[in-house]
């Protein structure tokens, strides 16, 4: 059984991640912890849990982390998912999170226990992580592996605006600028660590008609939680990448990061990377990218994902959409 620790700021894209690990016979998650992004931390948490309920893995314990980044101020996206991460729903779990035990102290419990079995799923920004390397500094080596959901990607040679590719026009790399601090202290740490972003996940934009199609065929409880939850999110997808015939599109960014760690094969392009901070002098945000080495590196060195099989990632979303409950 993988161990797997997920770390995430519960909106669309992150709740169908979670149910890709919910659904695999193979992945054991042992925590589930909230971070402020999409929504509130308060909301992530029961996000998580209403989804975890929605797929029948009661058993799944959910944990409240992060509410406000390490040092910066509180940014969120609620024109994306809403102001509740799902897309104004309501969707509200019967009961919610419990703000104790605190969710790094789980996380730091937990890797004393399993050490060097558990994988890390970092789907929001890197507080959480952070805030852990800041109690352990050794946390990541003391991972099996750590994937996290954002950098811009390997930046070109001397690239000095990797933010100005097309991928990035409409919000960029939200999960590392909310917090740009916890994101450079966890770039700055050895371990196993694969770096997923919006260089590689934007390049798979999904037809709406794809979840609408397996909810209204199956009437399985999941995927119509995915359809209920995406009307304002393949919205907004839809205006900022216009399709031909005006086709809706959705995005599935934290899928594209759970599959590269459940199925390693599905990985077609990555790069061994340490990661450099750019400033955007415009808007005043920072970002990471991947940048090659030089002479006398000194850096941790990432893995950087760059591109894969969406085709396959697809395919393993549909099957586990079409899959009837219980899972477990």
């Amino acid at each position: 059984m993988r161990k797997v620790i997920v770390d995430t700021d519960t909106g669309v894209d992150d709740a169908l991640a979670l149910m890709l690990l919910a659904a695999d016979p193979e992945v054991e998650i042992l925590a589930v912890v909230s971070v402020f992004g999409n929504t509130t931390g308060e909301r992530a948490a029961d996000n998580a849990r209403y989804v975890l309920d929605t797929c029948g893995r009661t058993d799944v314990p959910v944990y409240r982390g992060a509410d406000v980044p390490l040092i910066q101020e509180l940014r969120m996206n609620p024109g994306i998912h809403g102001e509740d991460g799902f897309g104004n729903t309501g969707l509200r779990p019967e009961q919610s999170v419990d703000p104790e035990p605190v969710g790094v102290d789980v996380v730091l419990d937990l890797v004393d226990r399993h050490e060097g079995e558990i994988d890390y799923v970092a789907l929001g920004p890197q507080t959480n992580l952070a805030a852990a390397l800041e109690k352990r500094p050794d946390l990541l080596q003391r991972l099996r592996s750590t994937t996290i959901v954002g950098t811009l990607g390997p930046a070109l040679y001397h690239d000095t605006a990797p933010w100005e590719d097309r991928r990035f026009r409409v919000s960029r790399d939200p999960n590392v600028s909310f917090d740009i601090d916890a994101a450079r202290i966890v770039a700055a740490h050895e371990g196993d660590v694969t770096w997923c972003g919006p260089y590689v996940t934007r390049q798979a934009l999904v037809p709406e008609d794809f979840f609408l199609d397996i909810a209204s065929s199956t009437g399985f409880a999941p995927a119509q939680l995915i359809t209920a939850i995406s009307r304002d999110y393949a919205g907004f997808y839809s205006r900022s990448y216009p399709q031909p015939e005006g086709r809706r599109v959705m995005g599935i960014n934290d899928s594209m990061a759970v599959a590269s760690l459940l199925f390693p094969e599905l990985v077609t392009g990555a790069v061994m990377r340490p990661l450099e901070t750019f400033l955007d002098q415009e808007t005043g945000d920072r970002y990471l990218a991947g940048v090659h080495p030089v002479k006398g590196e000194t850096r941790p060195i990432h893995r950087v994902v760059f591109d894969m099989d969406f085709d396959g990632v697809l395919e393993r979303i549909g099957e586990v959409l079409r899959r009837p409950l219980p899972w477990r």
